[in-house]
């Protein structure tokens, strides 16, 4: 029997299923009313955390055991997870230390915000305020806290010793970037914002910001009189003890704020939803005996197009459900002419690193997840949407008729976090992240395949953002792409042909004008042109060059210090930049070992150049500090790159062996005219040269820089003041000229160098 003769059966029931999907549809808007009900409780709980929080800094305890929160809370989290948030709650009561007590509550009020989904069921425009009040407000507090407490402690001591001295512009560098964070934060925020709150938020932002230069101008002279105090009693804390409850009370009065128009925001979503809700009660009825009837009307033509569709075999995935890539381009193909003012819009989604979940719980779990993800996008597909599974960790969601791009893109951003929330995989609790590139055409234009490639592409840039982002497709996207890969060829020829080399950025005493060493640094010699790392370096990254340029720029530089050893007075340590790749392995570290001495060297000849950025995340950072020790004891001259930009200075000075570190360019621009930058500066020379470690500062550009550098125990200085990267016959020239009265050995050229132009 023909596939006509069954619809046309089928068509007469057609009252049942239309009931069916209605209902559906009202179950979908019941589940989001619950979800933002679940969210207004748990911001609920949040709130009424507050005034405890604020208590706590302000006196040291808690007048009064809130039982009702406790109840609530075991409440929200039921028998799994009543336990957990509990915890936090009962520590932050009988925590007798503040910051410790204020970081539990911090703990419970992000535990609060991730069960009830808050990130997920705020509207674009304040989705990113539960992050202020869960983290951000309550992190300013802390540290301000802890810099009171210290503030404190280290004015009732009698002598101060080096340790203590450190502990004033360390915890002062780490409350200024939370406190600056949130000024910058609340200004990002809620300029943006068009509620009926918004002129209060900003006007409470004001005065947090106000508040907040005050309290860092009181730890300006608290840091000041710490640098030079040699006893308690110099130490000016008091302005800081003083004006710590004020900043208290205008962080909260703030945070308040942000809480009671969050609330406003999802009461409103609710309000919305209940009435669109009501509305299709309304209209439910005739809209479905309208479709009936239509569908009635149309049941041949129906038939004739269901018939084809099943006679085409493959336009599924087996393990989704969902269309494949064959049905997609079918879709696309068949798409009728765009109507004026219509847009057609695309979002692909890409799920990052999956191979570490089917590694770790097992393809079976893998495959799970897959389903699960499906499931989650189905959800949120209108009548006309078409979702696919092109392949892989890919989906694609494809609206045909698309009035409002900015929603398009909201629901891209809605997507990426309901990804991304915690699920179970294997018995264990995890999470998945991904990105997602949005195609949107321009009004009343037809698309072809290359909606496909434009996705991709605005994927791509999506995944350079890192996890969680979106990105919109522009042509500029697709000449960057094409541009990209033409450097990419380019490149591979490069390698291979020797053309990638090192050039040398010279290090002199700030006393003598010696030069004492020089950085190497990657140059692309091609044909007449140099081209500099930020033209060639983004492409090598994207095609998996960046190992083989650091190994041509290591080679060539270490066969220039062989050149150069036992030759120059003093000793030159030329410095390599070490990327993580090498510092993870430990047969990298053996290797780079024997090269150097293969070639006559000794360890001591050079200088390893690492980024404090490498070692932030504790977990990778252990191996990582692990083979920089390997490297000392081994005699390698070890230098820490970028320091003070970090959070990981201290600890990296306590755990490592450093021989020298170089203050990042930020710190020393402009540093002779002015006096808030001069304390933070001084006070990285000064903690250096306290533990032995010599001090390099680097991007020195004027000789005022110099000077100020040279008055405040600065070692060594490097920057255009004294010469841009140069070829190492250049770099030869320099140190006859200011480190030689005799003649030196010709040094062997590497490749087609040119001078600096």
């Amino acid at each position: 029997m023909r596939i006509r003769g069954w619809l046309t059966g089928l068509i007469v029931f057609l009252l049942a299923p239309s009931l069916l999907f209605a209902s559906l549809w009202f179950h979908n808007k019941f589940e989001k009313v619950n979800s933002i009900d679940h969210s207004l409780a748990g911001l609920h709980l949040i709130e009424a955390l507050g005034p405890l929080m604020q208590e706590k800094a302000l006196t040291g305890k808690i007048r009064e055991t809130p039982v009702q929160l406790r109840e609530r809370l075991e409440t929200l989290g039921g028998d799994e997870l009543s336990a957990d948030l509990v915890q936090p709650l009962d520590t932050f009561l009988n925590e007798g230390n503040i910051p410790l007590a204020l970081r539990q509550a911090r703990i419970l009020a992000s535990m609060i915000s991730q069960v009830t989904r808050l990130s997920s069921t705020s509207s674009f425009e304040t989705a990113k305020l539960p992050h202020l009040i869960t983290d951000t407000m309550p992190t300013v507090v802390i540290e301000s806290a802890i810099m009171a407490s210290n503030a404190k402690s280290i004015s009732s001591r009698g002598e101060i010793n080096v340790w203590d001295k450190m502990l004033i512009p360390v915890q002062g560098g780490q409350y200024k970037i939370a406190a600056d964070g949130a000024s910058r934060d609340t200004v990002d925020y809620f300029n943006d914002l068009t509620g009926e709150q918004a002129d209060l938020l900003q006007k409470q932002a004001r005065a947090f910001r106000t508040t907040n230069v005050a309290f860092q101008t009181a730890g300006s002279k608290l840091l000041s009189s710490t640098i030079t105090a040699s006893k308690g009693a110099d130490v000016i804390a008091q302005p800081v003890v003083e004006m710590q409850p004020a900043l208290v009370s205008a962080a909260f009065d703030l945070w308040q704020s942000t809480v009671d128009y969050l609330l406003m925001d999802l009461q409103r979503q609710r309000s919305e939803t209940l009435f669109a809700v009501t509305l299709a009660g309304l209209v439910g009825g005739l809209v479905i005996v309208a479709a009936f009837a239509i569908a009635i009307a149309l049941s041949r033509a129906l038939a004739d197009r269901t018939q084809q569709e099943f006679e085409n075999l493959g336009f599924h995935d087996p393990l989704t459900g969902l269309p494949n890539r064959r049905a997609l381009l079918n879709t696309i193909r068949n798409l009728p002419p765009a109507e004026p003012g219509m847009r057609t819009g695309a979002i692909l989604i890409d799920l990052r690193q999956f191979k570490k979940v089917n590694d770790r719980f097992g393809d079976h779990n893998g495959d799970s997840l897959l389903r699960q993800v499906a499931e989650q996008l189905t959800q949120h597909a209108e009548p006309e949407d078409f979702l696919c599974r092109t392949g892989g960790t890919e989906f694609l969601f494809l609206r045909p008729r698309l009035k409002k791009a900015a929603q398009f893109e909201q629901l891209a951003f809605t997507l990426l976090q309901e990804i991304a929330t915690d699920r179970i995989i294997g018995n264990n609790r995890s999470a998945i992240e991904a990105n997602a590139g949005i195609f949107i055409s321009s009004p009343g234009e037809q698309v072809f395949d290359h909606l496909l490639t434009d996705a991709a592409l605005a994927l791509r840039a999506a995944k350079q953002k890192g996890p969680r982002k979106f990105d919109r497709f522009t042509p500029a996207m697709r000449a960057a792409f094409e541009e990209s890969d033409e450097i990419a060829k380019e490149l591979q020829n490069a390698l291979k042909n020797g053309n990638i080399v090192a050039w040398f950025q010279p290090q002199v005493n700030i006393h003598t004008g010696e030069v004492v060493g020089a950085e190497a640094l990657a140059r692309w010699i091609d044909d007449d042109e140099i081209r500099y790392p930020g033209s060639f370096l983004p492409a090598a990254m994207e095609v998996g060059y960046l190992e083989e340029i650091e190994e041509a720029v290591r080679s060539r530089a270490l066969k220039f210090a062989a050149s150069l050893s036992g030759k120059t007075r003093p000793a030159i340590h030329l410095g390599l930049n070490v990327t993580a790749s090498l510092l993870t392995s430990a047969k990298a570290v053996d290797a780079l070992h024997r090269q150097v001495l293969d070639l006559g060297l000794q360890p001591a000849d050079v200088s390893l150049e690492i980024l404090e950025a490498v070692m932030i995340d504790e977990i990778t950072a252990t191996p990582i500090k692990q083979n920089i020790a390997r490297l000392s004891e081994l005699g390698f001259f070890i230098e820490l790159d970028d320091f003070g930009t970090g959070h990981s200075s201290i600890s990296s000075l306590r755990d490592l062996k450093v021989d020298r570190v170089k203050i990042d360019r930020s710190f020393i621009s402009g540093v002779d005219a002015d006096p808030a930058l001069q304390k933070f500066t001084s006070a990285l020379i000064n903690l250096a040269k306290s533990l032995d470690i010599s001090v390099l500062a680097e991007g020195v550009e004027t000789e005022a820089e110099r000077d100020w550098l040279k008055r405040h125990g600065c070692d060594v200085i490097q920057g255009f003041l004294i010469s841009k990267a140069v070829p190492d016959s250049d770099l030869a020239m320099m140190i006859l000229k200011q480190n030689f009265a005799h003649p030196m050995p010709a040094l062997e050229r590497h490749g087609p160098l040119r001078s600096q132009a």
